[in-house]
């Protein structure tokens, strides 16, 4: 009975909280309605004292599903978070519009229609509609400019008595006067005050017609420094000077200055080079460092040379340390061969002093006691997991690493020696390893979109030397999506199957992270006897996130990855125009700016260039895919033949700039010549130069004319009388001697 009557409490109670729903009716109005308030609320119930389910903002849409019976509250449908569905909220009917207001809209403008169009002497209208809103903007347009006939003159002016023109509207007829004047008709330049290196000049040209004077102040010319030395430099050490005007005494701070031919880390070029090569013959720098930029890493190999030869080892290469280095070597003789058990020797002595250079020939890998790196790490782990504990994985080479190295050696007949990794032992090491390895452990190669993708890159460092020694140059970067432990280099010999008695080249344990945000690389060396065949490469490495075995691209000697693509620029230089070196240089300047005067003759507003050269290496081994600058234009290299003008790039290609590259005589690299036969340069700076009292100016710009020579006093009135004011980089060039111009020479371009 109790059970009953509670069913039937529930059962009313339920009837009567359905009742306010009964009233509310579908909602059969416009869709959509906007909130046309800052914010309303959505309520639980039809009061605003219920709870607050939402805020909604000016110009939402809202969609309502119901309406109440007297028309004050909308039913709408919003998201049930807690219960992943929909639930009824209500809000206020008189917060809502059919209309998008236009307060909160953000205009959605449509095209401009033209009511009326402006003229010259009225503004024109224009309107346009908010597809949104649909709120009207509306603006004037401004006056159209007058389209004004050529002028007409109605009393001819001179340049100092007025004259009077008229011109009309050709729409409006409006028409409009105007006084002027003539231009005046100036004669040559002529120097009133020279200038100096501590004041300013002065020059004027009168009017031929009213003898108006125009007057220009001319900048003061530059000082014209000697060095005066206050220390003198030796063969190894750098001396003091000062620059000291010869004119008004002025000068410089005191500066060092080596000894001519002196090197010092920053420098760069082939004397750079050939020291470095210096330093790989005598076993000091690696082969790969000979690239002619004299960095830290030649710095420290130079140190240590001077060091072994009680030099002051400073890392500079005076003349006396560069003679030292240029040893008279015979060839290398072996003294021991090298194996993947042990070390070899060779010898070789100068035969003009007797030195003795004697180098040690590591096949590989070699570690000793005590030595910390990820290598080592990475050796630690390959044989614990091979069944041997060399306890934790903390890099360093300590006894715990020997005694697992010694079961390792005699469980595989192996004899090893305490203290000491060599080559041959790690290569059974990792292949016991791979050997361990099931055929579907190996991911192999990866390909583009793969979680590792090991690239790798082999080349041969120059030839191999007399005693059959070649060294290679190896990287490897991972362009997958995933980090990984690149483990080891590997090289077989004839059929590259890379899990049977590899030779392990390099043993590294490195992370290479991924999308190709590094990598690893360096050399080593191998010797021809080591096997037959050709030369296989390939590097391995284990994904961090699975422990996945992956093998990267296969590289043999023949068909090694060639260098990167490089981007050619043309040989930077430094040139101070304010104290030119001796030396030729194409200018260009204004014919008016060479002026003469009581003490000399001075070329004002010189700008200073130089021609583009390119370094002879970068030229000699340009190659289809690289890209090389031309006028700060990066110009790709679609084709490159030698030909008897020169290296021709992109002859015959379509879209591209074509040009030679031109070797010329006494030169150290090539010029850029178009196919137009114009080379091309880069402008240093503008500056005024004081011209020689012995110089000359030789003109061969007309081709239908001898070339003409005068001398010094009839340089200033042969170049301002010239009827062709073209003296551009292309055609003209100075020689300056003891910072004056000696020779100005124009050549003809077609």
């Amino acid at each position: 009975m109790k059970k009953l009557l509670i069913a039937m409490i529930a059962l009313v109670l339920a009837v009567l909280t359905a009742l306010p729903a009964l009233a509310d009716k579908p909602y059969t109005g416009t869709y959509p309605l906007y909130v046309n308030r800052n914010k309303i609320y959505v309520y639980k119930e039809q009061t605003k004292e219920s709870k607050k389910l939402k805020t909604l903002k000016g110009a939402s849409k809202v969609l309502p599903e119901l309406v109440s019976d007297d028309g004050e509250w909308y039913g709408v449908l919003i998201e049930d978070t807690k219960h992943g569905g929909q639930k009824m909220g209500w809000i206020r009917s008189e917060a809502v519009v059919d209309y998008y207001p236009q307060s909160y809209c953000d205009h959605k403008w449509g095209e401009w229609t033209v009511e009326k169009k402006s003229t010259c002497t009225e503004k024109g209208y224009r309107w346009r509609l908010c597809t949104l809103c649909g709120i009207r903007d509306e603006q004037e347009t401004k006056k159209k400019e007058h389209d004004w006939s050529n002028w007409k003159v109605v009393k001819e002016a001179t340049c100092s008595k007025k004259g009077e023109r008229t011109r009309k509207c050709n729409v409006c007829g409006k028409e409009e006067k105007e006084e002027y004047y003539d231009e005046h008709t100036f004669g040559a330049w002529e120097l009133t005050k020279e200038p100096t290196c501590t004041a300013t000049g002065e020059r004027q040209h009168t009017c031929k017609v009213c003898g108006t004077v125009k007057t220009q102040t001319l900048d003061t010319l530059p000082h014209e420094y000697e060095y005066e030395i206050t220390v003198e430099a030796t063969d190894h050490s750098a001396g003091v000077r000062a620059k000291v005007c010869k004119n008004c005494g002025a000068s410089t701070a005191e500066e060092s200055f080596d000894p001519e031919g002196t090197l010092r880390r920053g420098d760069r070029g082939e004397e750079v080079r050939a020291m470095q090569q210096l330093l790989v013959e005598q076993g000091y720098l690696n082969a790969g460092g000979a690239d002619g930029i004299f960095g830290g890493g030649s710095e420290k190999a130079l140190m240590k040379y001077q060091q072994d030869r009680n030099l002051n080892p400073d890392g500079i290469a005076w003349p006396q340390t560069l003679a030292d280095l240029q040893h008279d070597f015979g060839p290398w003789e072996m003294v021991k061969p090298m194996t993947r058990a042990e070390s070899g020797e060779r010898v070789r002595v100068c035969q003009g002093c007797g030195f003795e250079q004697r180098e040690v020939l590591d096949a590989g890998i070699v570690f000793e006691r005590g030595r910390r790196g990820e290598d080592v790490r990475a050796l630690q782990q390959i044989i614990k997991e091979v069944g041997y504990d060399a306890g934790g994985f903390d890099g360093i080479y300590g006894k715990k690493l020997d005694a697992a190295l010694a079961s390792f050696a005699a469980a595989n007949g192996m004899i090893v020696e305490e203290g000491k990794v060599r080559p041959s032992d790690v290569d059974a090491v990792v292949n016991a390893w791979l050997d361990m390895q099931p055929a579907e452990a190996w991911k192999g190669e990866g390909s583009v979109d793969s979680a590792v993708n090991l690239a790798l890159s082999v080349e041969p460092a120059g030839e191999a030397d007399e005693t059959g020694i070649q060294t290679y140059k190896w990287s490897v970067t991972n362009l997958g999506s995933e980090k990984a432990i690149f483990n080891a280099l590997l090289l077989t010999f004839g059929e590259p199957d890379f899990q049977s008695e590899d030779l392990v080249m390099v043993l590294d344990g490195v992370e290479l992270k991924a999308n190709a945000d590094n990598s690893a690389s360096g050399s080593f060396n191998v010797d021809a006897e080591w096997g037959e065949g050709n030369l296989n490469f390939a590097a391995m490495a284990v994904s961090q996130a699975d422990g996945a075995k992956w093998l990267s691209n296969t590289v043999t000697y023949d068909n090694a990855v060639k260098p990167a693509e490089k981007t050619v620029a043309p040989m930077a230089y430094e040139i101070d125009v304010n104290n030119l070196a001796d030396g030729i240089y194409p200018v260009s300047f204004n014919q008016g700016d060479v002026l003469g005067g009581a003490s000399g003759i001075f070329m004002n507003a010189v700008h200073i260039y130089t021609q583009d050269w390119y370094d002879l290496v970068d030229v000699s081994s340009l190659k289809v895919g690289d890209t090389i600058i031309v006028e700060g234009e990066e110009v790709p290299v679609l084709s490159v033949e030698e030909t008897e003008y020169g290296i021709a790039v992109n002859e015959d290609q379509e879209n591209v700039r074509a040009f030679y590259l031109a070797g010329e005589e006494d030169s150290n690299g090539f010029a850029v010549h178009g196919l137009d036969d114009l080379t091309t340069y880069t402008e240093h700076g503008v500056t005024t130069l004081v011209v020689d009292a012995a110089a000359t100016y030789t003109d061969s710009s007309d081709i239908e004319s001898d070339p003409v020579t005068v001398n010094f006093d009839g340089i200033v009135e042969a170049l301002q009388t010239s009827g062709n004011n073209y003296f551009v980089p292309y055609n003209t060039t100075v020689r300056v001697e003891g910072g004056k111009v000696v020779e100005i020479n124009r050549v003809y371009v077609p």
